[in-house]
């Protein structure tokens, strides 16, 4: 293995490791996606400048057809971005609290093609063992949400157990994806007595705190993930066919009694049904509209917010009333449809499908028992599962396309050789990374810095003139680069309540210019005391034709 991937596989477990856990509640408004989206992109544009002078041979490898696929899903999200209609900086950026736009999708699909070019037995155990690392500093922090002793005043709405992912939905899977790979290396051949002690108190720690967290995604996909590692350890190489139809009868039985649970049906019922499953049906039903009414190139990256309203039925609006929305479909696959229609759907299930090839073949491949195989592949599984019933946060996002990189690298080069320690036996000088590779990768990381600090730069300044309560900079703050509507939006509402109206009118107005569907911009320009009465009817009018089932609006 060369001195250039040895180098990309550092870059890699630095980035699924640092955008796990990083959180920045003493300087951000938004502590938990802004610094996780600033860490990708550098990382991500980083492993580009790293990765430019091989491109020849990444695409004369076995990985040619992932290439292909790659390259049609950025088509796709250029498409969207370009042809879609919806703004350049709002789909570049991402929504506020969201923040997966082009340049996320861009270092996603990077980093993918990244591990898959560097990924070799040593590397996917080091990958899986940072997983579980993650897990475990999770599941300790939230043992300490849990017990009321978090150091961090977080302000959610939420179960305190949030963990370094913001939410206890996101902290619950990716408890369940960690525990799964502990669960395949415990039952690993050659794991010495100790590390089999804390890895199974690991497990049992992960789901306590999921059992706390009020969250039932961690416990599905751990149970989901566990039956197919239990069945390659225990099951796999039995010899009688029988053994094992019976062992996946009565996996399948208990798995359809329990989707009927969680659809508030049949006897697992009361244990399994949340109102969000209901919810959730309601942000399906408005992803597929979009999708089926914008094919070709969707409503726009990270745009599912901006057409919720208009898209969503009207049951969904009196269920729990008309301001209670979404920006997401809290489903991956129709986040990507409804953003960039059909087309961008098409090429993630290609690349979802390859990944899924891979995955099937190491499974099956002979010789045992293969723990760093199954929890890799498990641990993949369970993001997928989770990524069907919930949002693409990007502390798991990362995860999901790095996991999935690995699986396709470890099928095809997972007898690569390591380090040459043939060469540094011998005395010989270690193999360096050659300058031109430095040199890109150098430029890769600080067009990465520059392109994604400005959004995390503004929310500081926003947060600062909040605290500070001085109109004058709650103003400057807002016109900073990349001037995010949700910005205009929040300050537009500070001033208007301190009798501020014309600066409050003219926020509105900016968002409104920034985002022209943007339902909260007009509803306070139409609360404005300034405006005129066919301004404000023209306003109403504007938020009728985006919010057609408010009944809060008039006839």
């Amino acid at each position: 293995m060369s001195a250039l991937e040895r180098r990309i596989q550092s870059l890699v477990i630095f980035c699924v490791v640092v955008m796990t856990l990083i959180v920045t509640p003493w300087m951000n408004l938004d502590p938990i996606n802004l610094p996780k989206f600033l860490v990708l992109v550098v990382c991500g544009l980083a492993l580009l400048g790293n990765l430019a002078p091989s491109v020849k041979r990444l695409v004369a490898s076995e990985a040619k057809l992932l290439v292909v696929a790659v390259l049609v899903f950025v088509v796709g999200l250029l498409f969207s971005f370009f042809i879609s209609g919806a703004g350049v900086l709002p789909q570049a950026y991402g929504a506020y609290g969201r923040n997966t736009g082009l340049l996320t999708y861009l270092s996603l699909v990077v980093m993918l093609l990244g591990v898959v070019f560097v990924s070799n037995l040593g590397f996917v155990r080091k990958l899986i063992w940072a997983l579980i690392a993650t897990g475990m500093v999770n599941a300790v922090y939230g043992l300490v949400q849990w017990a009321d002793l978090d150091p961090v005043d977080w302000s959610n709405p939420y179960n305190p157990i949030v963990g370094t992912l913001g939410n206890p939905n996101f902290t619950s899977s990716h408890l369940g994806i960690a525990g799964l790979a502990s669960l395949a290396i415990l039952l690993g051949r050659g794991t010495s007595l100790v590390v089999r002690v804390v890895l199974f108190v690991n497990i049992g720690l992960s789901l306590f705190v999921i059992s706390r967290s009020d969250s039932s995604q961690g416990l599905l996909v751990f149970a989901l993930g566990a039956t197919v590692v239990l069945y390659f350890k225990f099951v796999d190489g039995l010899k009688i066919s029988l053994i094992k139809y019976l062992y996946w009868g009565v996996v399948s039985g208990v798995g359809v009694v329990g989707v009927l649970g969680i659809l508030n049906k049949g006897p697992l019922a009361s244990y399994l049904y949340q109102d969000s499953v209901t919810y959730r049906g309601d942000y399906w039903r408005a992803g597929w509209k979009m999708t089926l009414d914008n094919p070709l190139f969707g409503v726009g990256l990270d745009s599912y917010g901006d057409w919720y309203r208009f898209s969503r039925t009207e049951a969904a609006a009196l269920r729990r009333g008309p301001d209670v929305t979404s920006n997401s479909a809290h489903n991956v696959f129709l986040d990507i449809s409804s953003n960039g229609g059909f087309f961008l759907l098409i090429a993630y299930l290609l690349i979802i499908g390859l990944v899924i090839r891979s995955a099937v073949r190491v499974l099956r491949k002979p010789g045992g028992f293969d723990a760093v195989g199954v929890g890799l592949v498990n641990a993949w599984l369970a993001y997928l599962v989770q990524s069907i019933i919930s949002i693409n946060q990007l502390g798991l996002a990362i995860w999901g396309w790095v996991l999935g990189g690995a699986i396709i690298g470890y099928d095809l080069y997972k007898d690569r050789p390591d380090v040459p320690r043939a060469k540094r036996r011998a005395g010989k000088r270690p193999e360096q990374v050659p300058a031109s590779v430095v040199i890109t990768g150098a430029l890769g990381l600080v067009m990465g810095f520059v392109v994604s600090i400005w959004p995390v730069t503004q929310d500081i300044s926003f947060r600062d003139a909040l605290e500070s309560g001085d109109a004058l900079k709650i103003e400057s703050a807002t016109d900073k680069f990349p001037g995010s509507g949700y910005y205009y939006i929040y300050g537009a509402q500070i001033l208007q309540e301190n009798k501020l109206d014309d600066k409050a009118l003219e926020m509105a107005k900016k968002a409104i210019e920034i985002n022209p569907r943007d339902f909260n911009a007009w509803k306070l320009l139409a609360a404005n005391p300034t405006i005129s009465e066919s301004e404000r009817a023209a306003a109403i009018a504007k938020m009728k034709e985006l919010d057609p089932f408010n009944n809060t609006l008039g006839d």
